[in-house]
């Protein structure tokens, strides 16, 4: 069974339209040579970096994804 592709390199953070699931992606290659978006996420929730995404597959980022999004829930910061 072949193993899953993972993030070679970030092409590009773009800004998502308002009413979109998000407010940010990133657009990524991958290692199978195919080239997308690897996440979304609100900007003002949590903070991706380039450093977040190389070397992971889609799975592996939906759990970093879930994690920072639950740790923001959680946190004081949003009864700011």
């Amino acid at each position: 069974m072949p193993s899953a592709s993972v993030v070679e390199a970030v092409l590009r953070f773009e800004d998502l339209p308002v009413g979109s699931s998000g407010s940010r992606r990133a657009v990524v290659r991958w290692s199978d040579g195919s080239e997308g978006e690897a996440i979304r996420w609100y900007g003002d929730e949590i903070l991706v970096c380039e450093g977040d995404l190389i070397g992971k597959t889609r799975e592996e980022l939906r759990s970093v994804h879930f994690r920072r999004d639950r740790d923001w829930l959680q946190s004081d910061a949003r009864e700011v």
